[in-house]
């Protein structure tokens, strides 16, 4: 049924795309004037391209037999769509597609009306391409690279959205590192959302930090360390004046942050777990709204 395709397509990750995009956008418009149409359209490109690779990734994991083993969760183990025969591969490979070509478009149209800052636009699309076409045959096997290279992703989609709503490079180094805190959040969830599928990951040759770490112990430092990572970079913009002092309100996540730790260092069973990655998610998706809150208080205190 339509319905089915549907839930395929929409799955709870593409707020992560979108509240990275706002991020960058929040950014333009707080260093001056700034294109919102422009913003948008890239926020939607960027989304687009996210839902693509999230139906390509479901669509390997099928093929490849891995989905069948997985745990099924809200947050992991693949939609269950395809095992459950609710839809049909070669259609959700061919909307995966669809939607990329419509991104492409999407691309195509920002890069000519970016034109001041055409090339570095086009590195974040070539980049965040590859990662649609080859992360979930390819890059997931590259050892210790999966999880870096989700959080470079939708870092990505951030600066990239600044570029074009901007149209300059004036600032784009306090920006990068504030899109490097929202990407950060996309890869510490991903480590949640990783510890109940390990061992199907490592049968199937999935080399990401998780699999290789091989303990929920473990990830659960690997997800401090993701995000130790992140406030490391928020210290040192704020005291090189890179980012406003407003974002010292980021401190008030590390409460949560410890507490999502410590959960998934407990972790049992794929069911008992599911509560840790939901709340991994919702204060992800919390953390880069507040992100771009910081940036308006800035303008407000300014």
């Amino acid at each position: 049924m339509i319905s089915d395709y549907i839930h395929e397509a929409r799955e709870p990750t593409l707020l992560l795309g979108t509240f990275s995009g706002v991020v960058g956008l929040a950014a333009a418009l707080y260093y001056g004037s700034a294109s919102v149409f422009l913003g948008i359209l890239a926020i939607v490109g960027a989304v687009l391209a996210q839902l693509s690779v999230n139906m390509i990734d479901d669509y390997v994991d099928f093929k490849v037999g891995l989905d069948r083993e997985t745990s099924k969760t809200k947050f992991s183990g693949g939609s269950g769509l395809l095992v459950g025969k609710k839809v049909k591969p070669g259609s959700v490979l061919a909307i995966a597609l669809a939607a990329l070509a419509i991104a492409g478009i999407v691309g195509a149209y920002l890069l000519l009306s970016a034109s001041n800052v055409a090339w570095l636009v086009a590195l974040t699309m070539a980049i965040g391409g590859a990662g649609v076409l080859l992360y979930a045959r390819y890059m997931t096997h590259v050892p210790l690279l999966a999880e870096p290279f989700c959080a470079l992703s939708f870092a990505l989609i951030g600066i990239g959205v600044f570029l074009v709503s901007s149209n300059g490079t004036s600032h784009l180094m306090g920006t990068a590192l504030v899109c490097t805190l929202a990407g950060v959040q996309v890869g510490a969830i991903l480590v949640a959302n990783e510890v109940p599928d390990m061992k199907p990951d490592r049968k199937y040759g999935r080399r990401s930090w998780v699999v290789i770490l091989g303990s929920a112990k473990s990830a659960g430092l690997l997800y401090a360390g993701f995000q130790g990572v992140g406030y490391v970079v928020l210290v040192i913009g704020m005291m090189a004046r890179y980012i406003p002092a407003a974002f010292a309100i980021m401190l008030a996540f590390v409460p949560i942050m410890q507490y999502i730790a410590m959960g998934i260092r407990r972790y049992k069973n794929a069911k008992a777990h599911e509560g840790i990655m939901g709340v991994s998610a919702a204060m992800g998706m919390a953390y880069m709204l507040a992100l771009s809150a910081a940036y308006l208080l800035a303008g407000i205190f300014a």
